[in-house]
């Protein structure tokens, strides 16, 4: 059954003092993330066969722009896991509202799966989450995945429930801090976090710009599950603090247009500077929460660019972003649900124990959500 949640004053965050922010009290709160589930799309596609196909649906293309498009995607090499067929992701047929529909039943069947899976690896029946937190930026629909996993699943009808449908990239970190959170409100809760995104659902044969050809050739397909508790019921990660950042004044770097085609993302050449722009902001809070020396790395920033420049700032080797870049090559930018395909990597050549870590979520905002974390092995 739910256990009582104590009461707070009002305008004070559950679980800290009056006056006192989560952040600042959110070392007090540590909180532990099971194994997580993985559903990743069933079909894996040459990110080569991408390129090729962008350049022959293109034959207009000036021949400057078809060399600056080639050599973009040629950058982009490995594979992409998508829940449908290329030939159905790829079709200038599909309308807006076929889209639309495939892609909540390709969600919702797959969230199903990584939920139970990850309820049974940390030993949680349904009956007892008392919390769910689903984030996707191309499931959004009424009643959202968060109630048709309740009633699937057969969570309680009293489960708290947070959808959360615009956090994109950063939904996969944001998650794992509302989660936090709960727990410090109700310490002996249980809460099952969801990132389910289909990214291929964004494909769109109408945007030809370089940006737009990019993203086609980065986008993958992943939902993923995990249990958050107040005690460890698997190895994992102990979640130890958490900060929030947003850009002031960029709007327009990353954004979901929608025509009569449907959904499509686009961003300007200024999300490049994204990490540099939040340098001082993160570099700041890590050396408040104990300096910048970090073991590992549970990292979506989006792109190999983007990693690039993430690791130059923290000033850390090729080893610490492994898994991501992994990720990247063999399955794709896979939205918020990244940083789980990163951390299943993670526990399969885990850190030592008490190892210190950084998950690290980059959305439109541009948003950052972030972690600091332990490796707790026992």
């Amino acid at each position: 059954m739910p256990s009582t949640a104590p009461t707070t004053a009002p305008g004070t965050f559950p679980g800290t003092s009056l006056g006192t922010s989560p952040t600042t009290a959110a070392g007090a709160f540590p909180a532990f993330v099971s194994r997580p589930a993985l559903a990743l799309g069933p079909h894996t596609v040459e990110a080569e066969r991408i390129r090729e196909d962008i350049l022959a649906r293109n034959p207009d293309y000036p021949p400057r722009q078809a060399q600056t498009v080639r050599l973009a995607l040629g950058n982009l090499p490995g594979t992409r896991r998508y829940f449908q067929p290329y030939e159905v992701v790829s079709s200038p047929e599909r309308t807006a509202a076929e889209r639309k529909t495939t892609t909540f039943a390709d969600l919702l069947a797959a969230a199903e799966t990584a939920a139970r899976q990850a309820l049974a690896d940390a030993d949680v029946r349904p009956d007892r989450v008392d919390c769910v937190i689903v984030s996707s930026a191309t499931g959004d629909a009424v009643p959202g995945l968060d109630i048709h996993l309740q009633q699937r699943l057969g969570l309680r009808p009293d489960v708290s429930r947070l959808p959360m449908t615009q956090l994109a990239c950063a939904g996969g970190a944001h998650v794992l801090i509302a989660a936090r959170r709960f727990l410090a409100w109700d310490p002996a809760a249980v809460v099952l976090v969801i990132a389910a995104e289909s990214l291929s659902a964004l494909y769109q044969d109408s945007q030809t710009s370089v940006e737009d050809q990019i993203y086609k050739g980065l986008w993958g397909d992943l939902v993923a599950a995990a249990v958050v508790t107040a005690e460890p019921r698997t190895p994992g990660l102990r979640l130890d603090h958490s900060f929030e950042y947003t850009i002031p004044h960029t709007t327009d770097r990353y954004r979901k247009l929608t025509d009569d085609r449907g959904d499509h993302f686009a961003s300007t050449r200024a999300s490049l500077r994204s990490v540099t722009d939040l340098g001082p902001a993160l570099l700041g809070w890590l050396d408040r929460q104990g300096g910048r020396e970090l073991d590992f790395g549970v990292l979506h920033p989006g792109g190999p660019a983007i990693l690039d420049r993430l690791g130059a700032l923290l000033g850390v080797d090729e080893a610490f972003l492994r898994h991501s870049r992994d990720v990247l090559t063999e399955e794709g930018n896979l939205g918020g649900a990244t940083v789980f395909s990163v951390l299943a990597r993670t526990h399969r050549t885990p850190p030592a124990e008490g190892a210190r870590g950084l998950v690290f979520g980059l959305g439109p905002g541009v948003a950052l959500s972030a972690l600091l974390a332990t490796w707790s092995g026992s």
